[in-house]
């Protein structure tokens, strides 16, 4: 293929130039995963999502996210923007104000996704699996170095954990510590030696707007991504973290947040986390947004030079 259609999508945003830009590409079934990996790497974005026909017939459509280093297993905003290009494009037969499920094949297994519509715009909401946490297998004072943070800055109310998949949640007791660290990336790289911690979730409650529920920053050095603006595979565990620690009212079956993310990198954007509890543990995790495209072309993949000159 000597050429691409590709879109670049701000999610979890309104408004250009905020949330999180994702590379979407609609029509990826004669990419190589090596094309895929090229193709990230140039766009230089987080996550760069690829759609493709299922390989199952009870899917209704494939997605893979690559980084520009590697694939990953899981992305949440490039999956917002997957769905809002698609819902561009009328794929599918989607079409204003007509809500439609899909049900994805990933490496993370099967997703359920939902395209409904805010003021004629694809509102998107992708389940997520409920994560299992587990407590820092480490020297707390490395994690803080890593973070760049004193520790006595952590919570008092809850301590560092990581989950199966490698992240690792930090919690914050002020909001000024969350602004005010300074991540250490090689001693990152070196708890991900240890432990295979991939990303660090870092986030405090601490909130003076009534209409957030935390503010949270994520760094992944080891995926080609020193600091993530929004990160929904990070947004939808912290509700079950603050759960699981007995941090929110116990008797409600049904959680709605709304987590903010991208204010120190000029890209503030909101992920909404619906969390459903059933015989007292999280059963259901849903993350949701809206989109914006800012960039739309032509990607050209050969070139006229002469490999020997």
């Amino acid at each position: 293929m000597s050429s691409i259609r590709i879109k670049q999508i701000d999610a979890f945003t309104r408004k250009p130039f905020s949330g999180n830009p994702a590379a979407v590409v609609l029509d990826a079934d004669n990419l190589s995963a090596k094309d895929m990996q090229r193709i990230a790497n140039e766009m230089a974005v987080s996550e760069t999502a690829f759609v493709l026909k299922p390989e199952s017939e009870e899917h209704d459509l494939r997605i893979r996210w690559f980084t520009p280093s590697k694939e990953v297993s899981l992305c949440g905003h490039a999956t917002i923007a997957a769905f809002h290009a698609l819902a561009e494009q009328k794929y599918f037969g989607l079409e204003v104000n007509e809500p439609q499920s899909f049900l994805m094949e990933t490496k993370s297994g099967p997703l359920n996704v939902d395209v409904e519509w805010k003021d004629a715009q694809p509102y998107v909401k992708m389940s997520l699996p409920v994560p299992h946490f587990f407590p820092f297998p480490d020297d707390y004072s490395l994690l803080c170095a890593s973070v760049g943070i004193s520790e006595i800055e952590l919570s008092k109310k809850v301590k560092p954990q990581i989950t199966q998949n490698g992240y690792c949640f930090v919690p914050l007791s002020t909001f000024d510590s969350l602004k005010t660290l300074e991540p250490n990336f090689l001693l990152m790289q070196k708890l991900h030696e240890r432990h295979d911690i991939v990303g660090f979730v870092v986030f405090s409650t601490d909130t003076e707007d009534r209409d957030i529920d935390w503010h949270l920053r994520f760094f992944a050095p080891q995926l080609g991504v020193n600091e993530d603006p929004v990160t929904g595979t990070a947004h939808g565990p912290t509700s079950v973290f603050l759960y699981q620690n007995g941090l929110l009212e116990e008797d409600k079956k049904y959680y709605t947040f709304r987590g903010s993310q991208g204010r120190f990198m000029n890209r503030t954007g909101i992920v909404t986390v619906n969390l459903l509890i059933k015989n007292g543990k999280p059963d259901q995790l849903e993350i949701a947004g809206q989109a914006v495209t800012v960039l739309e072309g032509t990607l050209k993949t050969h070139s006229n030079i002469p490999q020997a000159l």
